[in-house]
Order: C-alpha cells, then sequence, then structure tokens
C-alpha cells in the first residue's frame, strides 16, 4: 500500500535528511547538543562555509561535550565555545512545520528555528524544509498567500494549512485572502474562520515533545528498568 502524501514525512525522516543535507543546505551542527528533538545549528552564508566551520566544530568536539554535559558557566569555556554559544540556534525538529502549532511549541522561548519535512504552514521563525533542502525567512510560506494561484491551493490540506497558519499569527496576506473568500464562499469563510479560533483556544493534551539529551535518557531509561525488574521480582515472589 503507498504512502499517502502527509504520512510520508515523519521525525525520524527528517533528523535523517538532516545530517545526510545539513552542509548543502548552509547549517553546522554543534557537536553533542541533540536532544531528543532538537538540535543547535549555526547557520552559514553557503555550503562552503558550512563545511568549513563544521570542521572546526568537530575539532573541538570534547569542549561541546563538557560544555553541554555539565553545564559549565559560560566565563569559564574556551573562546572557540564562547563564539559559537552566541551564533548558535536551537532547532526544534518534525515531521511538518504545521506541528510546531500542534504541539503548542510556541511557549518554548530558546526555539529558534525549525527544520521539518515538509514546511505545510506558516511561521514566526525561520524554517529549512528538508523534502526540497530549501531555507525559509520567517513568515515566508512555501506558497505565496498573495499569489493568483492560491486559491486553488487552498482547497487542498497543504494549502489550507498554510492559510489557517497564516491566519493564526495575523498576517495580512491571509486576512486580505479571507476578505475576498467571504464574498466568493461565505460558508468557507465561516469554517475557516471557526478553525483558527479553536486552534488559538487550543492547547496540546497528549504527551509533550520531550527534549531529553542523551544522559536524561539514559538515566530514565535506568529508572524504568530498576522498576520493571521489582516488579518481576514481586511476581516471581508471589509465584513461590
Amino acid at each position: 500500500m503507498p504512502e499517502r502524501p502527509y504520512s510520508r514525512y515523519t521525525r525520524e525522516k527528517t533528523w535523517a535528511a538532516l545530517y545526510s543535507q545539513h552542509i548543502n543546505a548552509g547549517y553546522a551542527l554543534v557537536p553533542f547538543s541533540t536532544t531528543s528533538n532538537s538540535i543547535d545549528v549555526i547557520r552559514c552564508p553557503s555550503p562552503e562555509d558550512a563545511q568549513k566551520l563544521q570542521h572546526q566544530l568537530d575539532e573541538h568536539a570534547e569542549e561541546y561535550k563538557t560544555f553541554y554535559e555539565h553545564e559549565i558557566p559560560l566565563n569559564d569555556l574556551p573562546s572557540q565555545v564562547k563564539e559559537v554559544n552566541e551564533k548558535k540556534r536551537s532547532a526544534v525538529v518534525l515531521a511538518r512545520s504545521s506541528d510546531y502549532y500542534h504541539y503548542s511549541l510556541s511557549d518554548i522561548a530558546q526555539l529558534r528555528v525549525v527544520i521539518c519535512g515538509l514546511h505545510n504552514s506558516y511561521l514566526h521563525l525561520p524554517v529549512w524544509e528538508t523534502r526540497t533542502n530549501k531555507r525559509y525567512r520567517a513568515k515566508e510560506t512555501a506558497v505565496a498567500i498573495s499569489s493568483p494561484d492560491f486559491d486553488h491551493i487552498r482547497r487542498t490540506q497543504f494549502g489550507h494549512s498554510i492559510l489557517v497558519g497564516a491566519l493564526y499569527k495575523g498576517d495580512e496576506a491571509a486576512l486580505s485572502f479571507m476578505d475576498g473568500l467571504k464574498k466568493r464562499s461565505e460558508r468557507s469563510y465561516w469554517r475557516i474562520k471557526a478553525e483558527v479560533e479553536e486552534l488559538q483556544d487550543s492547547h496540546y493534551r497528549g504527551r509533550p515533545l520531550a527534549f531529553l539529551t542523551e544522559a536524561e535518557r539514559r538515566a530514565i531509561g535506568s529508572k524504568i528498568s530498576a522498576g520493571l525488574k521489582r516488579y518481576h521480582e514481586k511476581k516471581r515472589l508471589h509465584l513461590v
């Protein structure tokens, strides 16, 4: 059974593309900055600059490991690490850029970049879409809402998601589009407006997106393992 257009995008595939494409996309990855759903990156003007900077970062990998694992005060860091700390930006890794709203990530101020498989929304942050290996500026959408073709694209799941995200953020082009839509199809206008209002009032109620380091994941795993050992030990005692 073939994958549906949206199901082919997952965080796991975004991570894989991130590591294989970051140089060509103009991003250097800070060693040991990876958490379960984020990574610190530095944007570079060109792939050549990204390659050069990545080599420099890798040469100081042990220093970054010490910094991230032991949270050393900034004044005690080597000059190389201090300089990188000023340039780095924390990026969240998602399947689709619309997941930023799905997981209610707006409250996490330290997230400064979105890396996603598919850029299908409107964000106030820069976006790197791995599907096309393209970097988008903050508030830039894959299809311009002011484009003459957007009314047709808006009727697809992809275009609808872009419009809802833009309206959620109060984008002027999206609001202007809605004024025209109200004249053409009042039913669609009120349906979309209701969806945006619901999104603005909603909060993600599932398991929150975790940002755990490898050490934190191991610590949690060891606690779970210890709990399972105690559970099975009790079961054995009851059987005796």
